[in-house]
């Protein structure tokens, strides 16, 4: 999730979009990354998650030193590549670790979790498309990362391990993501795109928040549950 807010808040800034705002998200969503990758590094139970904490550690030295300019549309289109391999990598130590337990729950908190990262994903290609960058690719993206989101829901929602809570968190999401879609994919225009880009940033912050519920709950479920 962090790796696609970074870029989302970046192309923010980059076009002065709720410019305050993307300042703060970018600043925090860098300290947090560093932070948590501190973290891991403290808990590395198996060769599989060594090996993948050693590729995103790698991918974020190769990122990060892009993020100390100021925004710009030349370096926009550097990170494009470059964000989505410090995606992938932070994707596969994510499954890394769910596999030391193998656990049905780490499973569905592991998708849960993804869907974070797809409610920065589509802002982040959005605002690709606000800047006139990369805009087929990214208008696909879009799409794939739409449909994505509405099929992890229902396996979510439909899971044997979805409590009444669970089913609660995913409501809200649904009641967030819907006015969220409907904005993302209102038009291909480039001006009403960029008249609608302070809704897209302020509703990926709702659904972020409806996820991180989600994801929550979740994890609180599988701590009481015995193992």
């Amino acid at each position: 999730m962090l790796s696609q807010r970074i870029v989302k808040a970046y192309l923010m800034l980059g076009q002065g979009i709720a410019s305050d705002d993307a300042r703060t998200i970018l600043q925090g969503s860098i300290k947090q990354f560093e932070s948590q990758l501190a973290t891991l590094k403290t808990y590395q139970p198996t060769p599989a998650v060594r090996s993948a904490l050693v590729d995103l550690e790698g991918a974020w030295k190769k990122y990060k030193p892009l993020l100390a300019a100021a925004p710009s549309k030349a370096d926009a289109v550097e990170f494009y590549d470059v964000n989505e391999a410090l995606q992938g990598s932070a994707h596969r130590l994510t499954v890394a670790y769910e596999g030391v337990t193998g656990a049905p729950i780490d499973h569905l908190i592991g998708i849960a979790g993804r869907q974070r990262m797809l409610s920065q994903r589509m802002a982040k290609f959005y605002f690709y498309r606000t800047w006139g960058l990369y805009d087929d690719p990214a208008h696909w993206e879009l799409h794939l990362s739409r449909a994505h989101f509405t099929t992890v829901l229902i396996q979510i929602e439909r899971s044997p391990l979805a409590s009444a809570e669970t089913k609660a968190a995913v409501a809200r999401i649904r009641r967030e993501w819907e006015p969220y879609q409907q904005v993302l994919f209102a038009t291909r225009a480039p001006e009403k795109m960029r008249r609608d880009a302070p809704r897209v940033a302020e509703l990926s912050e709702r659904v972020l928040a409806a996820t991180e519920e989600l994801v929550a709950q979740l994890v609180a479920q599988a701590q009481s549950a015995p193992r």
